[in-house]
């Protein structure tokens, strides 16, 4: 009889271990997505707003200057996917439920991504499947949760789908790109769909512009690649998105000027990422070092470039305030490609790509146990409570506003309240406006005291126990409390 002799090795250990992190990290952003947690990383209930804000028939862009103070600080094809889905749905008048499908839609988009990166690693760089799987579930863990429900997770779709396309053209036609239009245009399409998603596409249309222009040395294909590129961003901006250029260029251009903050990058990324992770980040320095020196393999070369640019770009991105550790994600998809393409040609297409997996999935493993949300489980209870308070209050309050009429809430991130209220929700993405824009004299919001001094400002909401003496430099005092609802305390101006 024949004995079964099954051999336990490291590499079989540690696929175990990251199938099982992925899966757990899985059910836990299931699980946050369906709560009642108005943020779930982010300050992601800014996108939210903008989304209600196309349901409720309201421009996406305004003057930030002007009432309610909007500011948008994403490009659009996120919020009006989103919006089309609840109303195809019919669930766009249920807060909580487009808080659940803006959520799910991320979490769907990661997915796909994490599909789209284990078979390009699979059919293109032809590692196994197992290897596959393994690497882009280290990209998977590695997703922080500042962008569970932001617009970051599809901006990273089109950008590992235009480097997937690229490296495909690259490895499969000795060194070169596609000369076909077709392919040169569909390339095009989708940067553009990453300018679309996120302002930080533009990075991805420079980095493709070196290499056409600089590495294949061809204007023609950079030329076509180009065609491709503004006419998708031309079609939409006449027949998708409507809003004036000007509103476009205040949120999405001026909204975003945080301003440089050398503190913020020393607390977030220093010690919070670069320290915490610095054996991943020289892994992939080692990765580009090693590629560049295979320079005259075309493959090699993009990735290498592709590696120098993203770090670039993301560190000194990073100096801005209200950066994140999500700013090198490219980086790391980058690196994983990178890796698999040089240890498959040079260690064997197991050995090497699993010793890579090996020494840098603890790190990632560490990642999924931390800053991923598990924290956040014992909050859902009271955040349930919290959120039907909202809908008290803003069923309070909806009668007694008139049309020219605002209601000023003393929080953002803390409640679902500027949601429920809508366009009558003053200052509702709080934070850009208060803590960046506001202080850098980007906006300066003036009218504000005009609207209090006209009695346009009715109400405004607090916590429970809690007072609002001034709001930017305008007193407050002749506000008195009018009725208290669950955590909140409504107060009244007085005539």
């Amino acid at each position: 009889m024949k004995t079964l002799n099954t051999k336990i090795t490291p590499g079989a250990i540690l696929v175990f271990i990251l199938f099982v992190m992925t899966i757990s990290l899985l059910i836990l952003r299931i699980n946050l997505a369906l709560s009642y947690l108005p943020e779930i990383g982010g300050v992601s209930i800014n996108v939210m707003y903008g989304i209600i804000r196309i349901l409720s028939g309201s421009e996406l862009y305004t003057n930030p200057e002007i009432a309610p103070y909007s500011i948008i600080q994403y490009m659009p094809l996120h919020f009006h996917i989103v919006a089309l889905l609840g109303k195809l749905l019919g669930i766009a008048k249920d807060v909580h439920a487009m808080m659940v499908l803006n959520r799910l839609f991320c979490l769907s988009i990661d997915v796909a991504t994490f599909i789209l990166l284990a078979k390009t690693l699979f059919k293109t760089i032809q590692v196994n499947k197992v290897i596959s799987l393994t690497l882009a579930s280290i990209y998977f863990l590695s997703i922080p949760s500042i962008i569970y429900a932001r617009v970051d997770n599809l901006y990273l779709f089109f950008f590992v789908a235009t480097i997937a396309v690229l490296l495909k053209d690259i490895l499969r036609n000795d060194g070169k790109t596609s000369t076909t239009i077709p392919r040169l245009l569909f390339c095009g399409a989708l940067c553009a769909l990453t300018i679309m998603t996120k302002q930080t596409g533009i990075f991805l249309l420079a980095f493709c512009s070196i290499y056409y222009v600089f590495i294949q040395k061809s204007v023609y294909q950079w030329s076509i690649f180009m065609a491709g590129m503004i006419t998708l961003l031309l079609v939409f901006g006449l027949f998708l998105f409507p809003s004036p250029l000007l509103s476009l260029k205040l949120n999405v251009i001026d909204g975003v000027k945080n301003g440089f903050n050398a503190n913020w990058f020393i607390e977030v990324l220093l010690k919070n990422f670069f320290l915490k992770f610095s054996y991943v980040l020289a892994a992939g320095f080692f990765i580009a070092l090693s590629l560049f020196k295979e320079r005259s393999k075309q493959g090699y070369l993009f990735l290498a470039v592709g590696l120098a640019w993203y770090f670039t770009t993301a560190t000194l991105s990073s100096f801005k305030a209200g950066s994140g550790a999500n700013y090198y994600l490219e980086f790391i998809a980058l690196s994983i490609l990178g890796s698999a393409l040089l240890i498959k040609n040079q260690l064997g297409p197991t050995r090497g790509v699993v010793l890579y997996a090996l020494m840098l999935s603890p790190f990632f493993i560490i990642s999924a146990a931390n800053d991923k949300g598990w924290g956040d489980l014992g909050m859902m209870k009271e955040a349930k409570k919290n959120y039907l308070n909202t809908i008290e209050v803003a069923n309070y309050l909806r009668p007694k506003i008139q049309t020219d009429e605002w209601v000023l809430t003393d929080f953002h991130k803390e409640n679902t309240l500027n949601l429920q209220l809508v366009d009558k929700a003053l200052f509702p993405c709080r934070e850009v406006a208060l803590y960046f824009t506001r202080p850098l004299g980007v906006f300066h919001f003036n009218e504000f005291e005009t609207l209090v001094k006209n009695g346009k400002i009715p109400y405004l909401v607090t916590r429970k126990g809690e007072t609002l003496e001034e709001f930017i430099d305008v007193p407050l005092n002749q506000y008195k409390p009018d009725t208290t609802i669950g955590n909140f305390q409504v107060f009244k101006k007085l005539n």
